[in-house]
């Protein structure tokens, strides 16, 4: 605002002497603030109005500390160009504490919804942000009677077929619940906390409760050390409000899903549509993580065609023959999801109360140890065996949940502290979920490491396996580039198979020209016999060393096959000028404690939100290697996409 336009204001209306240059400015950024309310009452929402309705004087009259709202008509109407015709306003906490004071006696909260014609629906709301904290509005929803259709803040509603159709792109707040709002700035501070900390959605909840839910929370949670300040300071939701001001973890971690699917429509130049009449937002929003949970599978991943000079080389061969040397490398990490306790089953369970899927729920009652086909007892998880009874007297007196959760933590090589694991988990107590074995001998049942019972019994002993709680998933395995970027993730239920192992590495690399020079997995030596076994010749041209580490560690000399076809030295491809390996082939092993940092969060994860999270983990975490990777001189750049896949390509 110029002097000369003061001037030619002050000059046509000579009232406005009556207010200070501070107190113009107030008014224009205060009417800024309610322009959408005032939109509403617009037939025309690009035309400015010549007059305000008698609501938006009071509101701007309290505002202002104005007693009638005469000032407020010529303030208008000196000013109404300017504010029609400004950019949006972002307002100070002050300002936003005394319009809310203001309007919220007047339901007028700015909502930002998009205007329509008739029928209007208005309920209160909180809106979280990240600067401002958590903050009362309403929101209102418009009907058009023409098109039968509802419009709300990020999405409309058909009548008849009762679809939420978004709009396009990703708005700046987000709809997570009827009454709760998330900005998008907030939400990816939630998805990068997720993914470089390893926070749950109720450690996401908590900080921004105890950290950010008003703008001067460090003196609230202070106030022996603000005393001086501490009674002045005032919260930014005010006392009478009805909806809290403290987020949930349940719609932190909703918000998290529905911005992600948001921005995965917005790169690929769709429109996300979810169902209306779903009773709660998880069942909702179930449909469209199961639609780009499969995009994901194999070769889904956005940087899926990377390629730097960590994972791919060009250098001669003997021949003097420039020749390409691009390596990926393979591996397992013990995190999984709840399961049907039948080995190798991929059915889901009907909820995660259960332990066996629809088709298996017969078994619901057998004798927890494996090989027992009696019933159980009632009240126990065994039949009336005297072995078996003791066995499950032992399992439910070795430990609590919280030092088995632990014991799962260490076992993942995760490198975050014990006490990160979220307090609900230790509350409801959490069972095994893999197999147990006991000794059974003259003093009762001992338990051995299932790692380590191949070997005998020791003289007089027998050994029992049971299964007591649920059952989780084997494993998680990822194939990678040796530079760190991920290709692909699969689940494996039952066991790390190699045949299971094979039939992921051909849906990651799906064409004979996409297959790497190099496959690096621990097991390379039982996988290359495998597909020489069954005449899989889809790796004819890929070598398979074992990685450094684990060739040196777990294989035998004696192994002529592992020796022979599975040394990584035999590949005069993998080594340098200088003597030294040209491939990370431990990069698995180092992702892995990133990778198993997620054990706690996703463990009880319904099967549906834990591969869609994981999968945007990967996502975020690709970005940032790739950004690094060009920071450092890298050089990293994408494999055209018709090299990898001619066929598909044609077609």
């Amino acid at each position: 605002m110029s002097l000369q336009q003061i001037t030619a204001a002050v000059q046509s209306h000579p009232e406005l002497g009556l207010l200070d240059f501070h107190g113009l400015n107030l008014f224009i950024r205060y009417a800024s603030l309610a322009r959408e309310t005032i939109e509403l009452s617009q037939s025309d929402q690009l035309e400015c109005p010549i007059s305000l309705p008698q609501q938006i004087l009071c509101v701007l009259a309290t505002a202002l500390g104005e007693k009638d709202t005469r000032l407020i008509e010529i303030c208008w109407s000196a000013f109404r160009g300017l504010v029609w015709s400004q950019p949006t306003v972002s307002p100070t906490d002050n300002e936003i504490l005394a319009f809310n004071d203001a309007a919220l006696p007047h339901g007028t909260c700015d909502d930002k919804n998009l205007l329509t014609l008739t029928d209007p629906l208005t309920h209160a709301g909180t809106l979280f942000t990240l600067r401002q904290g958590a903050l009362p509005v309403f929101t209102t929803s418009l009907y058009c009677r023409s098109c039968n259709i509802r419009y709300y803040h990020n999405y409309h509603v058909h009548k008849q077929t009762s679809l939420r159709t978004y709009y396009g792109g990703v708005p700046d707040v987000v709809h997570v619940a009827q009454h709760f709002f998330i900005e998008s700035a907030l939400l990816e501070l939630f998805a990068n906390n997720m993914v470089f900390g390893w926070l749950s959605a109720t450690n996401c909840a908590r900080i921004y409760n105890e950290a950010l839910s008003t703008p001067r929370q460090h003196i609230l949670n202070n106030k022996f050390a603000f005393t001086a300040i501490y009674h002045d300071t005032k919260h930014f939701t005010p006392d009478d409000w009805t909806l809290t001001r403290f987020i949930r973890k349940e719609d932190t971690m909703n918000g998290f899903f529905l911005y992600s699917l948001l921005l995965d429509k917005a790169e690929q130049g769709g429109i996300l549509m979810l169902p209306h009449d779903e009773a709660s937002q998880a069942d909702r929003l179930k449909p469209a993580l199961a639609e780009r949970n499969s995009a994901m599978e194999g070769t889904g991943q956005e940087c899926y065609a990377h390629a730097c000079d960590l994972c791919f080389v060009i250098a001669e061969n003997a021949d003097g023959q420039l020749m390409k040397t691009q390596a990926a490398a393979c591996d397992g990490n013990s995190i999984g999801h709840r399961s049907c306790k039948v080995h190798d089953c991929q059915n889901p369970l009907p909820n995660l109360r259960h332990h066996f899927c629809v088709e298996h729920q017969h078994l619901s009652l057998k004798c927890a140890v494996i090989d027992c086909p009696a019933q159980t007892a009632p009240g126990h998880r065994t039949c009336d065996a005297q072995d078996h009874r003791s066995l499950e007297a032992a399992y439910f007196t070795r430990g609590n949940a919280m030092f088995q959760l632990r014991a799962r933590l260490k076992k993942a090589g995760v490198a975050v502290p014990d006490d990160s694991v979220p307090l609900e988990d230790a509350a409801v107590g959490v069972e095994d979920d893999h197999e147990v074995v006991f000794e059974i001998g003259p003093q009762g049942p001992v338990e051995v490491d299932a790692d380590d019972c191949d070997g005998k019994p020791e003289g007089g002993n027998r050994r029992l396996r049971a299964i007591f709680g649920g059952r989780w998933t084997h494993n998680e395995q990822l194939i990678m580039r040796t530079c760190g970027v991920i290709l692909s993730r699969a689940t494996l239920f039952g066991s790390e198979a190699v045949s299971a192992v094979n039939l992921f590495a051909k849906a990651t690399f799906p064409t004979p020209e996409s297959t790497p020079e190099f496959f690096i997995f621990d097991n390379n030596c039982k996988l290359d016999a495998h597909q020489r076994a069954i005449h899989d010749d889809h790796f004819k041209n890929t070598g398979k060393p074992v990685d450094v580490f684990h060739f040196n560690c777990k294989h035998k000399v004696t192994d002529l096959h592992c020796q022979r076809y599975c040394n990584p030295a035999a590949f005069r491809e993998m080594i340098g000028a200088d003597g030294k390996w040209r491939f990370n082939t431990s990069i698995c092993e180092q992702t892995n404690v990133w990778f198993g940092g997620y054990i706690a969060i996703v463990r009880d994860m319904e099967v549906t939100r834990y591969n869609f999270f994981l999968d945007e983990m990967i996502k975020r975490r690709n970005r940032y290697v790739v950004a690094e990777l060009e920071a450092k001189g890298h050089s990293p750049w994408m494999v055209p996409m018709k090299a990898l896949f001619p066929e598909a390509m044609e077609l």
